[in-house]
Parts: structure tokens; C-alpha cells; sequence
């Protein structure tokens, strides 16, 4: 084959190389299969040998985590980050870029989703905002009603919705807060949180 044949395959090889190494690393994960451990990279397929027999074995890393507390349960994005406040009411921060999902302790403290609403007004020294109704359609729990509240911080409008769960000793407050655009529509980021509580939340 010519040189000049062979320079559009090289272009192709190279290109691909460059995708290729646009990719940001997997996960390295350590799987433990009947006592024997294997360090594995996510997304890769291996070959394992459990007495004597060649197993192929491929793990996926998931986009969520799960959030699981008492009879609460739900996914959320992987890459938000965890915060935990241990004083009362119990609560949890999973924060995002533009996306915050917040969780209360709700138990004993029967705070509603208005009165939640408007203690966050009071707090912004805005009694003028006012809420409207929200809903949560989920796949396992049904439609959740709550309220919706928007907040004007100079430049900046944040969104928040508050939905009650559960009852009595298993009561909790979810609060889902985010950036609004100039249009007033929520960032892709919140939708994407927002869609995965309503597919899995379970309580």
C-alpha cells in the first residue's frame, strides 16, 4: 500500500485516537468474588476464574446514588455532593451545580410544606412571595401536592418546592431548590434530579 493511500487511514486512526483519549478514566473498583479479590475498571468487560471455570464479568457504574434513610428511599445524581446535619430536626443537603435537594426530619415536627414555604420567605425578608401549588407525579407513591415559592436574590432567582412524605415517626420534608433562568424555567440539571426522585421515590 502507498504512503498516500495509507495517510487517510492513519487520519481516521488518529482522530479516533483523540476521542479516545477525550474520555475521562473509569472507575477503579475492587470486587470481591468467593474470597478473591479483583480490582476491575467500570464499564470494561473482564475474565474472572471461580473454581477453574472462566467467568466474563462486567460492571457498570450507575449516574445515582441512593439516598436511604429510615423508610425513605430515592435516587438522586452521582455527582451531587452530601452534607449532614445531625442537630434537630436531622437533615441532608444533596447539592448540585444549579440543583439542591434538601431532606428534614420531619417526624414530630409536622411542618407543613406552606408553613415551610413561608418561614423561607420570612427568612429572605420577602413576606410578598407567595406560593402556588406544586405536584410531584411519582411511579410508586402517587401524586405528591406541595407548594412552590420563588425567591429574588439581587440578580438571581431561586425556585424551591416542598412536598411532606410519610407520616408520624416517619415523616420527612423534601425541599428541591433551583436557578432559574432569565425565562424563569428550570435548568436541565434540576429537571434531571427532579425526574429521577419522581421515578424512585419510595417511603
Amino acid at each position: 500500500m502507498s504512503m498516500r493511500a495509507c495517510l487517510p487511514l492513519l487520519a481516521m486512526i488518529w482522530v479516533g485516537s483523540v476521542a479516545l483519549a477525550s474520555d475521562e478514566p473509569p472507575t477503579r473498583l475492587r470486587v470481591e468474588i468467593d474470597g478473591t479479590s479483583h480490582v476491575l475498571a467500570a464499564g470494561a468487560t473482564h475474565s474472572v476464574v471461580v473454581d477453574g471455570r472462566t467467568l466474563r464479568l462486567r460492571v457498570e457504574e450507575l449516574p445515582w446514588r441512593q439516598f436511604h434513610e429510615g423508610n425513605l428511599r430515592f435516587d438522586y445524581p452521582r455527582h451531587m455532593g452530601w452534607e449532614f446535619d445531625a442537630s434537630p430536626p436531622r437533615s441532608w443537603v444533596l447539592d448540585g451545580n444549579d440543583a439542591v435537594l434538601s431532606v428534614f426530619d420531619n417526624a414530630g415536627q409536622a411542618a407543613t410544606p406552606a408553613q415551610a414555604a413561608s418561614e423561607l420567605a420570612r427568612h429572605f425578608r420577602m413576606p410578598e412571595a407567595g406560593t402556588t401549588p406544586a405536584r410531584l407525579r411519582t411511579a410508586k407513591t402517587g401524586t405528591l401536592r406541595g407548594v412552590a415559592i420563588t425567591i429574588k436574590l439581587a440578580t438571581t432567582a431561586l425556585g424551591y418546592e416542598y412536598y411532606a412524605v410519610g407520616k408520624d415517626d416517619a415523616a420527612w420534608l423534601l425541599v428541591l431548590q433551583g436557578t432559574l433562568d432569565d425565562h424563569g424555567a428550570h435548568s436541565a440539571e434540576f429537571r434531571a434530579m427532579r425526574e429521577r426522585l419522581a421515578d424512585t421515590l419510595e417511603f
